[in-house]
This record gives C-alpha cells, sequence and structure tokens, in this order.
C-alpha cells in the first residue's frame, strides 16, 4: 500500500510551518508508530532537529495515539495532513468564513484564500496578504474589503497593469465584488466563492489507505396510483329508472281500439 502525507513542521515565531509531503510505502494496518519517526526526520531535515523525546502527530485538533492508529485507516489516508509535535488549525472553524477568492487563472491557479473578514490585500509582494507569484502583478496590487455584512468590494492600489472586474476597469473608490465575479490582475484571474463548505458526502476506506465516497441514493419514484372501483351499473346514489306508475287498483286499461281494413268507421 502506498499512501501520500503532508506533514507539518511546528511554527517558529513568526516563520510559518513548513510542509512536507512524504510517500508512505507500508502494509495496510502498519500501526503509525512504525512510521512517526520518519515522518518526524523528513519534516524536519538532515540538519534540522525537533528536540529530544517522542514524535506527536496531531490530526487537525486531534492527538493520534501512535500505537492504535493504522495506517490506511482514517485519518491515516492518503491525502491526509498530519502536523508534528503540536496541534493544527481546526477546520470547523472555517464554516464561519464569508467568502473565500479562488484562483482560478494565473501562475497561482488552484489556489484558495479565506476571507475572514476585514481588508485583505492582493499582490506580488511577500507583504501582501494574498500573494501572487505573477510577474505582471504589482507589489500591493488591489485590496478586497469584507464589510461586517459579508459584503465584499474591491479596489485598486495604483497598480501598474491595473485591475478588471468583469471586464470593468477598477479604479481607487471601491467597487461592489459580487460572488461569482471574476477579478483579473496581470495573468491572474480571482473569482470570488461563498465560504460555506459544502455538504461532506459519505465515505468509506477501501482497505488500500483511500476513501470511496458513496453515492447518494436515488430518490425514490412516486409509487402508481392504484386504479379507483369501476361501476358498471347505476350508481349508488341514483335510482335505476323504471316504469312509471301504474293504474290505481281495480282499474283496467283499455286497449286502443283496431280497425280492421275496409270497414267503415
Amino acid at each position: 500500500m502506498q499512501i501520500r502525507l503532508t506533514v507539518l513542521a511546528p511554527p517558529s515565531g513568526q516563520t510559518p510551518a513548513r510542509a512536507c509531503d512524504v510517500l508512505v510505502t507500508a502494509p495496510a494496518g502498519t500501526a503509525l508508530a512504525s512510521v512517526a519517526s520518519g515522518l518526524a526526520m523528513a519534516v524536519a531535515g538532515p540538519d534540522g532537529s525537533l528536540g529530544s523525546g517522542a514524535v506527536v502527530l496531531f490530526a487537525g485538533r486531534e492527538r493520534l495515539d501512535a500505537q492504535r492508529c493504522a495506517l490506511g485507516e482514517p485519518p491515516l489516508v492518503d491525502g491526509a495532513v498530519l502536523s508534528l509535535q503540536a496541534p493544527g488549525d481546526d477546520e470547523t472553524a472555517d464554516d464561519a468564513v464569508p467568502a473565500q477568492l479562488q484562483v482560478v487563472a494565473g501562475p497561482d491557479a488552484g489556489g484558495v484564500h479565506l476571507l475572514h473578514g476585514g481588508t485583505v490585500r492582493v499582490g506580488r509582494s511577500a507583504e501582501a496578504d494574498v500573494p501572487l507569484d505573477d510577474p505582471d502583478v504589482s507589489r500591493l496590487h488591489c485590496e478586497v474589503t469584507v464589510s461586517e455584512d459579508g459584503r465584499v468590494a474591491v479596489a485598486d492600489l495604483g497598480s501598474t497593469n491595473g485591475t478588471t472586474l468583469d471586464g470593468a476597469e477598477v479604479h481607487d473608490r471601491p467597487v461592489r465584488l459580487a460572488p461569482g465575479a471574476l477579478l483579473r490582475l496581470g495573468e491572474s484571474t480571482l473569482r470570488l466563492a461563498s465560504g460555506a463548505r459544502p455538504p461532506v458526502l459519505p465515505t468509506t476506506p477501501d482497505g488500500e489507505g483511500h476513501l470511496r465516497v458513496a453515492r447518494a441514493p436515488a430518490p425514490a419514484a412516486p409509487s402508481p396510483r392504484p386504479p379507483g372501483p369501476t361501476t358498471t351499473g347505476p350508481s349508488p346514489t341514483t335510482p335505476a329508472p323504471g316504469p312509471g306508475p301504474g293504474p290505481p287498483p281495480g282499474t283496467r286499461t283499455a286497449s286502443p281500439s283496431r280497425r280492421r281494413p275496409g270497414a267503415a268507421a
């Protein structure tokens, strides 16, 4: 079995946590303790030092039991992110994010930046809150502001190549950035999307370190309506037609007279 794990080293001061992708080859069900030291050495590097003591790994805020957690079983599946010696970010905290910027074109395509509120600056500089590795983007190109009511606006910061929103030029005066709108700066295109998470689909481990997504059951087709009772006779509430009222008792009914041919009247 082969699974790829991302291991985050503990942050040091203002330096962000260093990440390292590790390809683990081991039989399914191997205890985490068998590979924990190797994961720590991979993220620390040949000259790195993480201090003495046991290696502790976290999946989000959850501390993993190295003896009981097995490779190939959640959360130790392909693509998992582990934090070394310190808890990682709580993913459930992102549920309150009002919006996000998705990089849909350019050198950083595929990147997603969460907008927690306030003002964020987009640009090529390391000082930018949303850095873009795009030579046609200014160091501080534009700024995006998320107000308390969730509305988003964008303004240009005097960039060299300008900023456009759905093809219209953006100046230093903030204009509304609606969900789905495309923000173009340099060779990069950003799209504003809702920060709400999509519904989580149920998954099941396949025994080889991967998760299978269970298909949602198709809605049941409406059952055919049973045919109503059919009647061939008269309606039960309508009396059946019959002969009219007969003569009173004791009377005789006269038959019409018949005239023979040739008889005088």
